[in-house]
């Protein structure tokens, strides 16, 4: 590997000195060899640390002595292995590391990459070929960056993304991230501007704050962040007391995240370079309504079908463009969107021609051509006679081959600024990207911080959180919550039979029994609730069966007494939360009630806090967001007070997540428009000391 890794750096041209460092040789590929670090005739800018692994920690001390202040540790034999040996390695290296002001790459990584320089200091094999070009010949898009946990990983994309003639500038396998994250590197890429797409690969996030502040940076930027995210499943995850809790799951935090920040989940490495290439190649549309010309009536039909699957539209085209698009094409042509010119208009007239046309449409957002790229002599006229209007169509262009593709036609595409898709779902999903981006940007630029709660506020809260035991029931739990404007129904606390009555004549009509202990978290499950009670002998018979039925069941339980509540009118359900990730910290949750919930688990989440139209956009990601506009002649339901509500619980979370592990408001009744919601029972789980 050190043979390779050094043939690699001097074969590609790097510009700088080499001083390979070796007890065993004088000499290495005609250059002169060193024993040590210390025997350096010079300064160096960058250690590239290839040696056993029991000997790295000395090695990066004998470098940080010498004034090396980056080092990329090839080496493994650390924090990836589960020995002792090998975790003390791993801390050591960081604390000489911090001690010396070294940024360290790895370890465990398969080295870095810069094309700019050039310099290749990698064993991987994708740079066996020391003439194959680093950079494409065409500069044509714009440049990406390649940060991954993994090292095969890290120079794959580069491989897989030469035919698409894609420009990868930096490539950085960050191993164990002991120093150094994937996500610092972006940081740094966005300083220097030599990328503007960047493509990671993550299976940890040690610094969640960290990660978050550099995709705020670079989504701040305009420069798209596509990050592959891997552990999604469910295997681990701690048993929770409330549904808020056990309704999240890993992938569902991770999206929520990225959605927040307008980071595209990459689902493989061909969806990743999809998706770069648009980026690349393509300047962001207006919306997502999309005009198909094509050649292949068949393929038009099939992509129609697929565009619509990933929510995209194909408006029918202005009159007028139709008119002027006929008078090009024969009579059995189509117009309408898609433009099926036939295949023998489109060899005559060609596509440009017509892209002239729909470009002027109010209708179209992005242009996609369907064509054959087999024929690269073909392709390349097609591609030349495009080139001279890309820049001036304002609706960015891509074109998807039914026929395998050429790597020549590609890269004429790619010239001319058109990316090229050899699969019409990648296609498809490469511009629902776009779209969802250029949406993303446009929420950004409107988003406003969520209103900040007054210091008085927030710390008399806190305090009687700080005072309150491990689980606040429902009485308790609305107490606090309503400092933060959580409304509350007509309801109070009581402790005998007599009280019951009186109080549920005070609050009129048909009242709810509800048992109230910290120790009984389901109470329903428990027998701890009575439903739609109506005079003085239900109330009072009631109580007195809440209570027995409590007590059966949790023998062991504290009752702080039970809770008579107004009956809420009738509206939507919804379940409103809280829960806390081991990596983001607290995450709002929100959920349609009843079966949603339970066997469907329509529900959406975001970081906390957050602002109303945040909320309400969040309310629209979940499925059955439909059910709060009314159905079977149902009014629409109240969405800005659900918004509301939701900023108000998420700024609660927020501002004491040192306290708070999870929250459950379920079910909320939302009423109809202008007629508020009802929060019909609360539990807070406080974090373990």
């Amino acid at each position: 590997m050190r043979g390779r890794l050094t043939r690699a750096l001097i074969e590609h041209g790097y510009d700088g000195r080499v001083h390979p460092v070796t007890r065993s040789q004088s000499e290495v590929f005609g250059l002169r060899a060193y024993p040590t670090v210390a025997a350096l005739p010079e300064p160096v800018d960058l250690a590239v640390i290839l040696v056993p692994a029991a000997h790295v920690v000395e090695t990066l001390e004998q470098c940080g002595g010498r004034g090396v202040r980056a080092a990329v540790v090839i080496s493994s034999g650390f924090a990836e292995e589960s020995n002792e040996a090998a975790r003390a390695r791993d801390l050591e290296l960081g604390r000489i590391a911090d001690r010396h002001g070294i940024v360290v790459c790895g370890p465990n990584s398969e080295g870095i990459v810069n094309p700019l320089r050039p310099l290749v200091a990698t064993f991987s094999p994708v740079f066996h070929d020391p003439t194959q070009r680093l950079l494409p010949a065409t500069a044509k898009g714009r440049p990406i960056a390649v940060s991954c946990q993994s090292g095969a990983l890290t120079f794959s994309f580069l491989s897989r993304g030469r035919a698409k003639q894609l420009r990868f500038t930096h490539q950085v396998s960050a191993g164990n991230q002991t120093v150094l994250e994937a996500h610092d590197y972006v940081d740094w890429w966005l300083d220097a501007g030599d990328a503007d797409i960047f493509l990671l690969y993550l299976e940890g996030i040690r610094r969640p704050d960290r990660f978050r502040a550099v995709a705020t940076k670079a989504a701040e930027a305009g420069k798209p962040l596509i990050v592959a995210k891997v552990g999604r499943s469910v295997a681990g995850r701690r048993a929770a007391a409330s549904h808020t809790g056990a309704l999240a799951q890993a992938g569902d935090i991770d999206d929520a995240i990225f959605r927040h920040h307008g980071i595209i989940r990459g689902d493989d490495l061909d969806h990743m370079l999809d998706v770069a290439a648009a980026f690349s190649f393509c300047r962001l549309p207006r919306g997502n309504r999309v005009a198909v010309i094509t050649g292949s009536g068949g393929s038009a039909v099939w992509m129609a079908d697929i565009l619509s699957a990933h929510g995209l539209e194909l408006p029918v085209l202005e009159e007028d463009i139709q008119k002027r698009i006929l008078a090009l094409l024969p009579s059995y042509a189509s117009a309408q969107n898609p433009v099926d010119g036939t295949a023998q208009a489109i060899h005559e007239v060609g596509y440009a021609r017509l892209v002239e046309i729909v470009r002027e449409s109010k209708q179209i957002d992005v242009i996609l051509l369907i064509g054959s790229l087999a024929n690269e002599a073909t392709a390349g006229k097609r591609a030349e006679e495009l080139a001279s209007i890309v820049d001036a169509t304002h609706q960015p262009i891509v074109l998807s081959t039914y026929t395998t593709a050429s790597p020549g036609a590609m890269a004429r595409f790619a010239e001319a600024g058109i990316p090229c898709y050899t699969s019409m779902p990648s296609c498809a999903r490469a511009i629902r990207a776009l779209v969802d981006y250029s949406a993303f940007q446009t929420r950004l630029h409107c988003r406003q911080a969520a209103p900040a709660t007054s210091p008085g506020l927030r710390d008399e809260v806190g305090r009687a959180l700080a005072a309150a035991g491990p689980v606040l029931a429902e009485a308790e739990a609305k107490v606090v919550l309503a400092r933060y404007g959580v409304p509350r129904p007509p309801e109070a606390l009581v402790r005998s039979a007599d009280d019951a009555v009186a109080a549920a004549a005070h609050i009129g009509g048909p009242v709810a029994l509800k048992v109230q202990s910290p120790d009984i978290t389901h109470k329903t499950e428990a027998g701890a609730v009575a439903l739609g009670l109506v005079g003085d002998t239900a109330v009072r018979d009631s109580y007195q069966r809440v209570l027995a039925s409590a007590g059966k069941a949790h023998p062991d339980a504290a009752v702080h007494g039970v809770l008579v509540q107004s009956m809420a009118p009738p509206g939507c359900e919804i379940i409103l939360g809280i829960t806390r990730d081991p990596t983001f910290g607290p995450m709002l949750m929100i959920g349609l009630g009843g079966i949603h919930v339970e066997v469907l688990r329509d529900v959406a989440f975001a970081p906390v806090p957050i602002e109303r139209d945040e909320a309400l956009a969040l309310i629209g990601e979940l499925r059955g967001a439909a059910l709060l506009d009314g159905v079977r002649e149902a009014p629409p339901a109240d969405r800005a007070a659900l918004a509301e509500l939701m900023g108000a619980l998420s700024r609660f979370a927020a501002d004491h997540a040192d306290l708070i592990e999870e929250i459950d408001l379920n079910p909320v009744i939302v009423h109809a428009q202008g007629q508020g919601l009802t929060v019909v029972d609360a539990l807070i789980v406080k974090r373990k000391t």
